[in-house]
């Protein structure tokens, strides 16, 4: 789909970057779950750049302890709707892309009716129980899963797309005790969040995944990045499955 005159304007200075598929872009359809500190600043850039439809899906209402990590939200929004507000803030800054809101809540259940028809899931969540769901609708749909994820002073970042790599129960298979709350300060989100951002567009554009069956960690205070490599488990109980058929980028 070409675009518009004020769409050429708006873009023309990452038209410049080699590769860059304008047309591809505007056609693809990105799931974003969660809204706050990672998933926030994933649909941000997402939709800056017009990736050209965005379903964000958030049940939770916005909070004060929200507000070190969360930028689309300010003092004003407390107690409101997240998926609203950042659908609202998004349109505003870029008017030129579709956004649907989901404010359900991610469950066994509806997962397959959220993910369906999108090209991508972009994990936004903050526990590891419903990333696990992802993980699965992401295997049984065919659609490829980036997660990410933060404590502390480490943030970390995969991209799971089976049977062409590993899945997520591959790699940490068991539920897992997240804290309550999670340790964050809010600029290490937004370096996850960036570089989930940054993985898709790759992804989205090429069909490349540079960091196929890898685990990228971030260790913010030493500033060093660190891959730790991992391989289809034999067993696993979701990507060990018979494989499902039907295309794939």
């Amino acid at each position: 789909m070409p675009l518009s005159k004020s769409e050429i304007e708006r873009y023309q200075r990452q038209l410049l970057v080699d590769s860059w598929d304008k047309e591809r872009l505007k056609g693809a359809r990105v799931l974003v779950v969660g809204v706050g500190g990672l998933g926030g600043i994933s649909a941000a850039y997402l939709a800056a750049v017009g990736v050209g439809n965005l379903r964000l899906c958030d049940s939770d209402r916005v909070e004060l302890s929200n507000l070190n990590r969360q930028i689309l939200f300010a003092a004003e929004d407390i107690g409101r709707p997240k998926a609203a507000l950042a659908a609202k803030r998004l349109s505003a800054q870029n008017p030129e892309i579709k956004i649907e809101v989901i404010s359900d809540k991610l469950t066994e259940t509806n997962a397959i009716e959220l993910t369906s028809g999108c090209d991508l899931i972009i994990d936004g969540l903050d526990n590891h129980s419903d990333r696990l769901k992802l993980n699965n609708v992401s295997f049984d749909l065919n659609i490829p899963f980036i997660y990410g994820a933060i404590n502390e002073w480490q943030g970390q970042l995969s991209f799971f797309n089976p049977p062409k790599t590993a899945c997520l129960a591959c790699l940490m298979p068991e539920e897992l005790q997240d804290p309550k709350p999670t340790p964050v300060f809010g600029a290490l989100p937004g370096v996850i969040g960036s570089l989930q951002a940054t993985l898709a567009l790759r992804y989205l554009m090429t069909g490349e995944n540079p960091i196929s069956n890898a685990l990228l960690i971030f260790h913010a205070d030493t500033m060093a990045f660190e891959t730790v490599t991992f391989e289809r488990r034999p067993g696993c109980g979701v990507c060990g499955k018979t494989i499902p058929s039907g295309p794939r980028r």
